[in-house]
């Protein structure tokens, strides 16, 4: 009979784990509970004779604080089978892991005193309760698993309006907006689409120069395989930092929609940081220089309706195109801070970019011995600098007479001449390509 009502709430569709322990005390009088797997063991259910809910939750809770009772579950857990192990005092203690999908998602314990024990002829015996709670574990584990579906499903149709969203793929106002009531985006609210996308491997780029002209991307079967694992990670780590965050994994990066309040600048530093410290990112260290970290993480401008959502994402992706193409990957960069490169990034081949720029500044940007270098430098701390050799002077710790005589070195190289304006911003659009003017 006992076996028969557990069994029929596993077809039950608006039944849980409470419904399973509550059945276990009710026929057997035994106190009887699901906890999660996790270190804290967070009880998903509890029942006891003559207790409420609330009490009977305290009571397993303590049942399972000790370090007796953990070695027990832990043992459960490895060999995947019900344990059988004395309890406080005359009682008898039943611990079955509950496996869904192969792995191990809760733990069934029941208890009862077999002196105290009161059920009815058939229920009698020793192997009674150990016996129920296998069946009972099992049938939690249905219900579980059934949860587990229904959640994925929810999660999948959540992420698919979510990228509807940030893509522009609603046929109208009206869908857009109830789309967005069901993911929960909040219209009115000042939020900024942030993109991650874990790093490329460099096959062989020049450590003598910022300039990305020679690094070019190659495919790393090993972090590929891996990349899943960083995306699922750093979307937990952008979970955990604003709770409740929109996010998701689209292909090869993680979106998110940061309210502006909750400041979406320290909280991508946050998530990059945490998870450069992680073991998940060990697959992207090959690409992380001195100072960068194992991601990219790029900022779109603000937008506070549905109809701004695909122009932020799109401006987020762009970002990170241009730290592709700049060699700045590995840090947080706004689409706001990309100044000329806005329109640098309507160059179809970076390439044409960049030769531009090696033919504007000749021998500067083709010769890499050090005093060409530090040239150069000085030349790119004086746009920075306004055009004021005095102030370069001071930043370069040198007098401005080694400054002038430097500016006058780089106009033979180059065969600039800084008294023009053409030439000027040419220098400065060229500098920029390359990576100069940081």
């Amino acid at each position: 009979m006992l076996h028969r009502r557990l069994s029929t709430l596993a077809t039950a569709h608006d039944t849980g784990p409470a419904a399973v322990v509550g059945l276990l005390t009710e026929e057997l009088g035994a106190v009887a509970g699901v906890i999660g797997p996790g270190p804290d063991h967070t009880v998903l259910a509890a029942c006891a004779p003559g207790a409420d809910e609330a009490r009977a939750a305290a009571v397993l809770r303590a049942e399972v604080a000790g370090a007796r009772a953990r070695r027990v579950l832990a043992a459960a857990g490895r060999g995947g089978r019900a344990l059988r192990v004395p309890g406080s005092g005359t009682w008898v203690r039943v611990v079955v892991p509950v496996v869904v999908g192969g792995d191990t998602a809760a733990f069934l314990i029941a208890e009862e005193d077999p002196a105290q024990r009161d059920r009815p002829a058939a229920l009698e015996g020793d192997d009674v309760l150990l016996l129920a709670a296998e069946h009972a574990a099992t049938i939690v584990g249905v219900l579980l698993g059934r949860e587990r579906v229904l959640a994925v499903a929810a999660g999948t149709v959540r992420d698919d309006l979510l990228s509807g969203l940030l893509l522009g793929r609603a046929r109208s106002t009206d869908e857009a907006a109830q789309w967005a009531e069901h993911v929960g985006f909040d219209v009115g609210v000042a939020h900024r689409v942030l993109v991650v996308v874990p790093r490329g491997r460099p096959t062989h780029p020049d450590p003598t120069r910022p300039d990305p002209t020679h690094a070019e991307v190659a495919p790393d079967p090993e972090a590929a395989t891996a990349r899943p694992l960083l995306l699922a990670e750093v979307r937990d780590r952008l979970a955990r930092l604003v709770p409740g965050v929109l996010a998701l994994v689209r292909d090869s990066e993680v979106v998110a929609l940061v309210p502006v309040a909750a400041d979406p600048v320290a909280v991508g530093t946050a998530a990059a940081r945490a998870f450069a410290r992680s073991p998940a990112a060990e697959a992207a260290r090959g690409a992380e220089g001195q100072g960068r970290w194992p991601v990219t993480v790029a900022l779109g401008r603000e937008v506070d309706d549905v109809a701004g959502l695909p122009r932020s994402y799109d401006q987020a992706r762009r970002t990170v195109e241009a730290a592709r193409r700049l060699g700045r990957e590995g840090r947080l960069l706004r689409f706001d801070d990309l100044g000329v490169h806005r329109l640098l990034l309507q160059v179809p081949d970076p390439e044409d970019a960049r030769v531009f720029a090696r033919e504007v500044l000749g021998r500067l940007a083709t010769d890499s011995s050090e005093r060409t270098v530090e040239l150069i430098r000085t030349l790119a701390r004086y746009f920075r600098e306004d055009g004021s050799p005095q102030r370069t002077a001071k930043v370069l710790s040198v007098h401005p007479n080694t400054v002038g005589y430097r500016l006058r070195r780089a106009e033979e190289l180059s065969g600039l001449a800084l008294d023009r304006y053409q030439d000027r911003l040419a220098a400065q659009v060229a500098l920029e390509i390359l990576g100069w003017m940081e």
